[in-house]
């Protein structure tokens, strides 16, 4: 018989032990995020994509130039970059971990669990941490990945193990200065708005402190990226030490919410009052709105600041550079770039007031007051845009002529040099321009967040595009190409009037009210892709309309894709246009522009790459790679990349056949030869492929502006994505593998047949 000791306990009547308090909360935290997509989608935007386009660019950059020697001082730099813009998303979740939960009504609930100040203090720091730095250090991975499978003398020459690791731990220790500022922020406010309005005294000091580790890496002095690192850690412990000892849950709860005007005439009104205004509906509004944003110190103070101290500051930096450089004048192509960055930092804090202005609403519970007025869709849409633009744009065009004045007056010869009254107005142009792009795309963003935390995660799809396009001018401001910039001028107009079509054709005030009582679920998402998928109707039929029958490819090939073809006559032509646009410009640029690498490679085309399985497999992995991140890539930049694809092929062929032109005296021989052989055999596959691809890509692009029949622009966005999947798998990638392998095989033979 066993025997059984009272002394000693089976494992069954051992106590379990509950999960500590402070782990519970940051589950929690951790759950919510990972089940809303909406704001797993851009994280894995950037940890995925961001990295390969960075990648392709920086082994562009450096094959162009034919420097390998070049990678130790880009790749770095670009490692860096790549962790820091998905470690800025930390801010978002942080700066929300208090003041969200005062929004949401359930800030109570969470001061009552049974834990100390500290540890709860902890617990939200813990959260609001964990995914975006797993998303730095995935998105660092997947670009060093990428640079030893395609370019592995680049990586062997740039990926030196101790710089890298110190690369790393900057990312965590910048990711977790932005968190401890935010989450201190987030516990001493009262809104998300004031929240994000703050979230700047800590993005725009990173953001120089980025720039300045740049100038250290590429001057080789890694003892400052040292120092730099050790100074971050020690701005970390001060943070999280003043956090948790300014954190107290009785000041927390009985901190109130009060914005009173700061202008006196409005201190005897009561608060969002709409009937006392005059004048046409449109002002009606705006002027509600901006009332809203006058009244919280927080942003008028901010807006104050930022305006005071762009301008000095670059003031300040060419008082201390100009004495270091032989001839001060070289900066003066400079002046109007460095005034169009002052006034868009004020610019791109309008993002706050405009992602909120619908959601913000409705979590305040006031969208229904604003609703109720007797005015259209049109002009309440145009009011919240007039409203939320207006002051941030005065405060950029404040900013950005504050500090010409103080150029002019400090430095008379370099302004004299760097600026005239056309480049004011052209300069003054460009901020109004991009000012009206970034909140026409933020109000309508707006109309279907669900939240304003996923409002405030859809920012990275407007404000990191701008910043792009603005970086990218900078040569062009240094070799004086101010037509490029006129270029650069039309194309944000013109992101400006999707944006407002998109908006005004969109929003609809009784699908706020259906949206904000049903909640996005991925299930049916998937049930109206597969839909859309298996079964072709013309995009605007409404799901009534499908009869459920399954996919059939020979149903696809016979019916459904000549009627599909007939759908995308626009897009058709729209990428056409880019190849004839692209081959112009190409043939354009060569009469202008001699590269020595293409002259190289026009010395031996007699001399073609030898047919092999290697190069089969190398093209076509690099077309599909292209094919997919553009069509990826085209809700985001509405369609821009899908229109570059042809554009930029086009281009690099106009622009070999006019060199060959040029270089053989005016003979078209020597341009007809090269049509024939470097790419009539395949490209009669793949330049028409690519067509098909483009023209699906500028498809989906469209899908956010413009909803056809009973679409919402959701299912829009899935028709579009569901029947470039299908086309996709069923006749693109098939065509570019038997392209692959004509050019692989079959070309290099026709080479050394022609020549």
């Amino acid at each position: 018989m066993k025997r059984f000791s009272l002394s000693r306990p089976t494992i069954a009547t051992l106590p379990v032990q509950p999960p500590p308090a402070w782990w519970l909360i940051t589950r929690r935290e951790l759950r919510d995020t990972l089940t809303d997509w909406r704001l797993l989608t851009p994280l894995v935007a950037l940890a995925l994509v961001l990295p390969l386009l960075v990648a392709a660019a920086a082994l562009a950059l450096i094959r162009f130039t034919e420097q390998v020697e070049l990678a130790v001082q880009i790749i770095p730099f670009a490692i860096l970059l790549v962790g820091f813009l998905p470690a800025g998303f930390s801010l978002i979740l942080a700066l929300e971990s208090f003041a969200g939960e005062r929004e949401r009504n359930t800030l109570e609930t969470l001061l009552a669990m049974p834990l100390g100040d500290r540890e709860l203090y902890l617990a939200k720091w813990t959260a609001a941490l964990a995914l975006p730095l797993i998303g730095a250090l995935l998105s660092q991975m997947v670009f060093g990945v990428t640079l030893l499978v395609f370019a592995p003398d680049v990586a062997l020459v740039a990926l030196q193990p101790l710089r890298l690791l110190l690369l790393l731990v900057l990312v965590v220790i910048m990711a977790m200065v932005m968190v401890s500022g935010a989450v201190i922020i987030s516990a001493h406010v009262t809104t998300v708005r004031a929240a994000s309005l703050l979230s700047s005294l800590i993005l725009v000091p990173l953001a120089l402190v980025v720039q300045l580790i740049a100038f250290l890496i590429v001057g080789n002095r890694w003892d400052g990226v040292i120092g730099i690192w050790l100074g971050l850690s020690a701005v970390v412990v001060l943070l999280v030490h003043i956090g948790m000892r300014s954190f107290s849950r009785e000041e927390l709860l009985a901190r109130e919410e009060i914005r009173k005007p700061w202008f006196g005439r409005f201190y005897r009104r009561p608060r969002r009052q709409i009937a006392w205004f005059g004048g046409h509906p449109v002002w009606v509004v705006a002027r509600r709105e901006m009332v809203e944003i006058t009244r919280d110190w927080r942003s008028l103070t901010l807006l104050g600041f930022l305006a005071f101290l762009m301008p000095t500051g670059l003031t300040a930096a060419i008082y201390a550079i100009s004495p270091q450089l032989d001839d001060p004048l070289t900066l003066a192509p400079l002046i109007p770039f460095a005034g169009v960055l002052a006034g868009f930092v004020p610019i791109s804090f309008a993002l706050v007031a405009a992602l909120e202005s619908f959601v913000g609403e409705r979590e305040r519970n006031t969208l229904e007051a604003l609703c109720a007025l007797p005015i259209s869709d049109r002009q309440l849409f145009m009011g919240k845009l007039v409203g939320t633009l207006l002051i941030p744009l005065l405060t950029a065009l404040i900013t950005q002529h504050l500090f010409y004045g103080l150029v002019a007056l400090n430095f008379p010869t370099l302004y004299a040099d760097g600026m005239s009254l056309t480049l004011l107005g052209q300069m003054s142009l460009m901020t109004i321009m991009v000012a009206v792009a970034l909140v026409s795309g933020a109000v309508s963003f707006s109309i279907h967040a669900g939240s304003v935390r996923e409002a405030s995660m859809m920012a990275s799809a407007i404000l990191l595009p701008t910043t792009a396009i603005l970086q990218a001018q900078a040569p062009y401001f240094i070799a004086r190409r101010f037509d490029v910039v006129w270029l650069a001028i039309a194309g944000l107009l013109v992101v400006a009037l999707a944006f407002l079509r998109s908006g005004m054709q969109t929003f609809q005030r009784a699908a706020i009210f259906s949206r904000s009582r049903e909640e996005m679920s991925l299930r049916r998402m998937w049930s109206v892709f597969r839909r859309f998928f298996n079964e072709y109707q013309p995009a605007g039929s409404p799901l009534t309309a499908y009869r459920g029958l399954p996919f059939s490819p020979t149903r696809f090939y016979r019916h459904e894709f000549p009627a599909l073809l007939k759908e995308l006559r626009l897009p058709l032509l729209v990428s056409l246009l880019a190849a004839v646009g692209g081959s112009v410009f190409g043939l354009t640029l060569a009469r202008t522009l001699v590269l020595p690498p293409v002259e190289q490679a026009l010395a031996t085309l007699a001399f073609g790459p030898a047919p092999s399985l290697f190069l089969v497999l190398f093209i076509f992995a690099n077309n599909l790679r292209v094919s997919i991140l553009s069509n990826l890539l085209a809700p985001v930049s509405l369609g821009v990349f899908p229109f570059l694809v042809p554009a930029t092929v086009f281009a690099q062929i106009g622009y070999v056949c006019g060199r060959l032109f040029i270089n053989s005296g005016g003979s078209l021989s020597d341009p007809l030869l090269f049509v024939s052989a470097y790419l009539l055999p395949h490209g009669i596959i793949e330049l028409p492929t690519f067509m098909i691809s483009a023209a699906l890509g500028l498809r989906m692009g469209a899908a956010l502006l413009s909803t056809p029949g009973d679409f919402s622009v959701g299912e829009n966005l899935l028709w579009a994505a569901a029947q470039a999947t299908k086309v996709w798998l069923l006749l693109i990638a098939p065509l570019v593998l038997v392209a692959a392998i004509v050019e692989g095989l079959v070309t290099p033979l026709v080479i050394r047949l022609v020549y």
